[in-house]
């Protein structure tokens, strides 16, 4: 893997981790957000992090589908929920930054 990849690869994990923490803290954020919102937005955003930590082209490709909860709830929260707008501001950025980032893993990384 070149380093350009491999740096690409990093990015992509922190910005996902990111953006599962600022989902995480929902509930946390006194804006109306429960816990099952919340795990809606969360579990799709767990399942393609083994892969994406061991650096597995499948989960780099798939793991776009799994931000759609995360966007989805967020975009709900920001127009129908006014306390919640800080935090759910927060997630959709982090959410944009993850796609970029992940599109930028898959460019980088080595053509199968």
């Amino acid at each position: 893997m070149s380093p350009r990849a491999a740096l690409a690869q990093r990015l992509a994990v922190v910005a996902w981790l990111l953006l599962v923490g600022s989902v995480a803290a929902w509930p946390f954020c006194a804006a109306g957000i429960d816990w099952p919102y919340a795990a809606v937005g969360l579990l799709p955003l767990l399942l393609p992090l083994p892969g994406l930590v061991g650096r597995s082209g499948s989960a780099l490709r798939a793991a776009p589908l799994a931000l759609a909860p995360a966007l989805a709830l967020a975009l709900t929260e920001i127009v129908a929920n006014p306390p919640a707008r800080a935090c759910a501001g927060v997630s959709l950025a982090l959410t944009f930054v993850a796609f970029a980032a992940l599109i930028a893993a898959i460019r980088a990384s080595p053509r199968q």
